[in-house]
């Protein structure tokens, strides 16, 4: 896990025309012009390497062509929302005291007027192929939310006609939401004045959490022995959260399957014996209603929805050529670690019976597009 911080610095500038004669008031000197402010923003990394120990399937070239690194990555750009209060802390948001900027590097200038202010920052998101399947949406000035786009479906047994419908996974991003900011036009309310720049300088330290987070998913296969020889490479997980806030990193209410990518690697080793080992990074924004990211990724999970049972699926690929999805529960381990982490099950395959090859009841559930089907479901049912 990397842990992203961000300081700002608030850089109020005066020239020289702006504070002679200053304007003196009983005990206190003021500033009586509108500052300029210069926001600079620093990125401090660490990395918590323990799932290392915990995670046997590896991370090769393949992989990191088909999903990317493996980590949580750096961003290189921000969006800001920046919000007026007027001159009390706690203030409503308006539109009209509202503006939107974006942010390319680690510092940006803005004027400020006297007052108190929210400032919401959220990463934007780097693809080499300038897409994301993250939807943004700011349209309510009090609360951005974000949500994912559908990609495929599931099949739904007994019920030719309807499907449920798969959630790309988000791609990893963070955010901030420094509150009550004030602006003041008093000189002792700043930290120092730079001379070389001619500017009062006021410090602030906040911290950009992630809004998603990463999960890595192992299935052990023991005693194998050539039964199972593939996978077909589609896998989801059930009842995680559609969407989350982007000022606190609460999810929503609503669940529904994301789906994310497996291969199965071949006579790896766990703990001296011989096994198989599907593997694959999910990416998510959480269980629903869930709080936002702390400092101990292995908090528990703490929401109102723990008796939403959550089920990894997956299809694997046997030797006589049929095709099974298999599903197993997951719900404990996502709990105990509800800010990511490694999931790891074990799979007997002994105790798997392959499917016959003409049996119209066995094959995988996974399907390619939801435009061929009359019913669509989006949340899952519980």
């Amino acid at each position: 896990m990397k842990h992203l911080y961000l300081y700002i610095l608030l850089l109020l500038g005066l020239c020289s025309s702006c504070i002679e004669p200053l304007l003196k008031l009983p005990a206190e000197e003021v500033l009586v012009d509108m500052p300029v402010v210069i926001t600079d923003m620093e990125v401090v990394w660490s990395v918590e390497a323990d799932w290392r120990t915990e995670w046997h399937y590896g991370w090769d070239i393949v992989d990191e062509g088909l999903w990317g690194p493996i980590d949580y990555p750096e961003p290189s750009s921000f969006e800001v929302r920046r919000y007026y209060l007027g001159s009390a802390p706690g203030g409503a948001h308006s539109r009209e005291g509202t503006d939107g900027f974006v942010v390319t590097g680690s510092s940006f200038r803005r004027t400020y007027q006297f007052g108190y202010y929210d400032l919401l920052l959220w990463s934007n998101i780097d693809s080499a192929e300038g897409t994301q399947v993250v939807v943004v949406n700011d349209d309510d000035v009090d609360e951005v939310t974000a949500t994912t786009t559908v990609t495929r479906g599931m099949t739904r047994a007994g019920d030719e006609d309807a499907v449920t419908a798969l959630y790309n996974q988000p791609e990893v991003f963070y955010s901030a939401y420094p509150r009550d900011i004030y602006i003041s036009r008093n000189f002792d309310d700043y930290d120092f004045y730079n001379e070389a720049e001619g500017v009062w300088v006021k410090q602030i330290n906040t911290t950009l959490n992630p809004l998603v987070y990463i999960y890595l998913v192992q299935v052990v296969l023991h005693h194998n022995d050539g039964r199972i020889v593939g996978c077909t490479g589609d896998a989801a997980v059930s009842a995680f959260a559609s969407g989350t806030s982007v000022n606190t990193g609460h999810t929503n209410n609503n669940p529904c399957m994301v789906y994310f990518g497996m291969r199965l690697k071949q006579n790896q080793t766990w703990e001296e014996e011989t096994v198989d080992i599907l593997g694959g990074k999910l990416t998510t924004f959480g269980l629903c209603d869930m709080e936002g990211w702390v400092s101990d990724t292995r908090s528990q999970y703490q929401g109102s929805r723990a008796e939403l049972p959550n089920y990894l699926l997956f299809t694997l690929s046997f030797s006589n050529g049929t095709e099974q999805t298999l599903q197993l529960p997951v719900t404990e381990q996502l709990q105990a670690q509800c800010h990511g982490g490694v999931v790891t099950l074990h799979l007997d395959v002994r105790d798997l019976e392959p499917p016959l090859p003409d049996d119209p009841g066995e094959g995988n559930q996974f399907v390619p597009t939801i435009d061929d089907y009359e019913e669509v479901i989006y949340e899952i049912p519980m």
